[in-house]
């Protein structure tokens, strides 16, 4: 890419009217910032919103490096709704490949850690969710990338070259990787029921020695292993297990499209002048 600004897509999503004004405008003002951000709105097929993914920030606000990761690291959010410039994408030595499903992620929370942005709830893009898609096709094998911690290793590696550079106090640097250990904690944990949920057993045993061996959490891993074993707790906890997500998925079909109606009105409607 040889243009100032970098904006990158998945095939089956799509974009908003005035996504690119609203980019474009708050990186000319602000010519410091490395990236804009904005709300991104998850839908399926049919338009129905599913959820809309907000930092709860004030709009057109420069958020620096130690604010910025803050905000952005508990999401696990792609680029749908980002404008980069080049320059910045260049500085920070592109993507890597080796961080797997987390690449996109990895990208912006390196960014983060060094440069300035401007962040918007307000709604600019449509990330599409259907069974053919990578982010729930390869739900398993994304899952397994986070277990071998290179995209861990990647941001924590990131925010200590911030640190050298005096580009984030130590007492920030300390800050932002509690918060993120303690994020991808939780993504494990969450994780391993998912795919216990799924019956993929092995891969939350895997996360559950992840756990205790890298992160010091013997307990969370103690909590995992027993949901795997076929005995008289970890047969019946996996059964609840399966009734709580098929409650969870019909009150979400049920309460989310009636609290998103507006948005799932706009998502509609775009998808019509698309075709």
């Amino acid at each position: 890419v040889d243009t100032p600004l970098v904006h990158l897509i998945s095939d089956d999503d799509f974009l908003l009217p005035g996504f690119f004004a609203q980019a474009t405008s708050a990186l000319n003002k602000y010519p410091s910032v490395a990236f804009f951000s904005g709300g991104m709105i998850s839908a399926d097929p049919d338009g129905r919103v599913r959820a809309l993914v907000c930092y709860g920030s004030k709009t057109d606000q420069v958020y620096r490096p130690a604010q910025l990761f803050q905000l952005l690291a508990p999401y696990t959010r792609t680029w749908t709704s980002a404008i980069f410039r080049r320059t910045a994408l260049e500085a920070l030595g592109g993507l890597k490949k080796e961080t797997g499903y987390s690449f996109s992620i990895d990208l912006i929370l390196r960014l983060a850690t060094r440069f300035e942005a401007v962040l918007s709830d307000t709604p600019g893009a449509v990330f599409t969710v259907h069974p053919g898609s990578s982010s729930v096709a390869g739900a398993c094998e994304a899952f397994e990338s986070l277990l071998t911690l290179t995209f861990f290793e990647s941001v924590n590696q990131a925010i200590d070259s911030a640190r050298k550079d005096k580009l984030v106090t130590d007492r920030d640097a300390s800050g932002m990787k509690s918060l993120f250990r303690a994020t991808t904690e939780r993504a494990l944990f969450r994780g391993a029921f998912g795919m216990i949920a799924r019956g993929h057993r092995p891969v939350a045993l895997r996360a559950s020695q992840v756990l205790a061996e890298s992160f010091d959490r013997k307990a969370m891993a103690a909590v995992i292993r027993v949901a795997t074993m076929d005995h008289r707790i970890g047969s019946p906890f996996r059964l609840a297990l399966s009734g709580v997500r098929s409650v969870r998925g019909l009150w979400f079909a049920k309460a989310k499209p009636s609290r998103n109606s507006l948005y799932s009105e706009v998502v509609r409607d775009r998808m019509l002048q698309l075709g």
